[in-house]
């Protein structure tokens, strides 16, 4: 069945989000944002504040990456590029074979 001029539109706005979001880079702000948050100093009285400021940030940066750059599904196949490699060794005959 054809696409509606709708479906259409729709598809080419999300593309051009997931450009977006991939060249942007969001995934290294949330991992910055895990870094500033393993340096907070805990016995600081802006602990709390900065701590949740942090984490809204973050959360709001997986909901966006989630929407719109979703998780690769599994389909069923190996990878067969992480696939260890396997070699057997096999005893050489005496020659008197």
């Amino acid at each position: 069945m054809a696409k509606t001029r709708a479906q259409q539109n729709r598809e080419i706005r999300r593309e051009e989000l997931r450009t977006y979001l991939s060249e942007r880079g969001k995934l290294d702000h949330v991992l910055d944002n895990i870094e500033k948050i393993e340096q907070l100093d805990c016995n600081s009285d802006l602990f709390q504040k900065e701590i949740l400021k942090l984490k809204t940030a973050n959360e709001q940066r997986i909901r966006l990456l989630a929407k719109y750059l979703p998780d690769v599904k599994d389909d069923g196949e190996v990878d067969t590029g992480s696939q260890p490699i396997t070699i057997n060794l096999v005893k050489p005959e005496d020659g008197n074979g």
